[in-house]
């Protein structure tokens, strides 16, 4: 269970501040979480393990074609001498 001492607590290293009406829902919410994981302690390890991994939906990574430059460069909001133009994000100085 997470008391009020320990939800100050990580409202401090996470350098939050929680609304009076946030704090039970918050604290709600770290018990299911913290409960999610002690439950995950109870798994088994090793070979066994294995049966509960999850089945793979991936397909596989095949090379293809890219865009060509000048389509990639048309779609672009700016573009000048054949780059991207994005705004200045960092100050001179």
């Amino acid at each position: 269970m997470i008391d009020d001492e320990t939800l100050s607590h990580l409202e401090e290293l996470a350098r939050l501040e929680l609304a009076p009406e946030e704090r039970e829902r918050v604290k709600a919410d770290l018990a299911a979480v913290l409960g999610f994981v002690d439950a995950l302690a109870d798994l088994p390890e090793g070979e066994d393990a294995s049966d509960l991994a999850a089945p793979q939906r991936t397909r596989p990574d095949v090379p293809r074609p890219g865009l060509p430059r000048d389509a990639a460069l048309a779609l672009a909001p700016a573009s000048r001498d054949g780059y991207f133009e994005v705004p200045r994000t960092v100050a001179e100085g």
